[in-house]
């Protein structure tokens, strides 16, 4: 049996499965992209509660019936893989609202045609209990224990009219990379603001809002040049309102304000929904990465990059 990721106290979980009576659900942790905070959901038909989370079951619907969720799991470095069935409810049924189940802001299936769920981390634990309560159930149940069955990223959202069908992809994917730990080339190999890079980000993020004229992939705003690189170019934007609220995106290119008007962002790709004038999003520098690029910030001492290095064809 796999070590338990929480239980009440320790050897709970195993006392409980050795007596080969009792009640699990699933619970299915969903860390989006963009950050914010994570959804979380049950296959119960009661809310299941632990370390200061709870995971509702009040939310969209998984394991359907003739729809179970399937997993595979390989030997050796093969890709495992999980299949779930997720499908929003249409009506609440004791408001009577439509499309009650919402990420962020969104109807669940709008947003996730609209791309939220791309790149999002999906952990399935299981919670077990030596049995359901008795009716009337009380709001949250804590289980006896947890044990994480599958932990990956999304790899493909199939959207029907009424359900989604993900695909997970296990982190082993990540083996596949052919590349070494480190390389070297003249480029900084750090990313701004990683362990390597060594400088916080919170010093560096500039607010602004939008303005009107502006569309998913092209931002209008008056933000003001960053510190450090002084261009937002290779940066990144976070939306903190507004139906993209949380969603990130790479900066392509910046165009600062002139005359009075408005700046441009120019992103590498388009939010899921075009913001309202009015919204408001923190935007960082960017860096390209080159040793004076990185004399700007102050951080030379930490610059990843081997720039002397002669290239083999100039070499004797």
């Amino acid at each position: 049996m796999k070590a338990a990721k929480w239980e009440t106290t320790s050897g709970a979980l195993s006392a409980l499965l050795a007596t080969r009576s009792f009640a699990s659900a699933d619970l299915y942790t969903i860390t989006l992209a963009g950050g914010g905070t994570p959804l979380r959901y049950t296959t119960a038909d009661t809310d299941i509660g632990y370390s200061g989370n709870t995971w509702t079951h009040g939310g969209p619907l998984f394991d359907l019936a003739g729809s179970r969720a399937v997993g595979h799991w390989k030997t050796g470095l093969d890709t495992d893989t999980w299949h779930c069935t997720i499908a929003p409810r249409a009506v609440d049924p004791v408001t009577g609202a439509a499309n009650p189940d919402m990420i962020g802001s969104v109807p669940w299936l709008a947003a996730a045609r609209a791309g939220a769920l791309d790149g999002a981390i999906v952990t399935v634990d299981r919670a077990y209990l030596a049995s359901w309560p008795a009716m009337p159930r009380p709001r949250v149940v804590t289980p006896t224990g947890v044990v994480n069955i599958f932990t990956g990223r999304v790899a493909t959202v199939d959207i029907g009219r009424s359900a989604a069908i993900v695909t997970l992809n296990s982190h082993i994917e990540l083996l596949g990379m052919q590349m070494p730990r480190h390389l070297y080339q003249a480029g900084c190999r750090h990313v701004l603001f990683d362990a390597g890079c060594g400088l916080s980000a919170a010093g560096f993020g500039v607010g602004s809002s939008v303005q009107s004229g502006s569309t998913a992939g092209v931002i209008l705003a008056a933000a003001t040049a960053p510190s450090g690189s002084g261009s937002y170019t290779l940066g990144r934007l976070v939306m903190t309102s507004g139906k993209s609220a949380g969603f990130a995106r790479a900066v392509r290119a910046w165009t600062p304000p002139a005359g009075g008007g408005a700046g441009s962002f120019t992103l590498l790709s388009p939010f899921p929904f075009v913001p309202a004038p009015g919204d408001t999003f923190t935007a960082w520098p960017g860096c390209d990465k080159q040793m004076a690029t990185c004399a700007l910030f102050s951080n030379s001492a930490n610059f990843g990059g081997m720039p002397f290095i002669p290239a083999p064809e100039t070499s004797v």
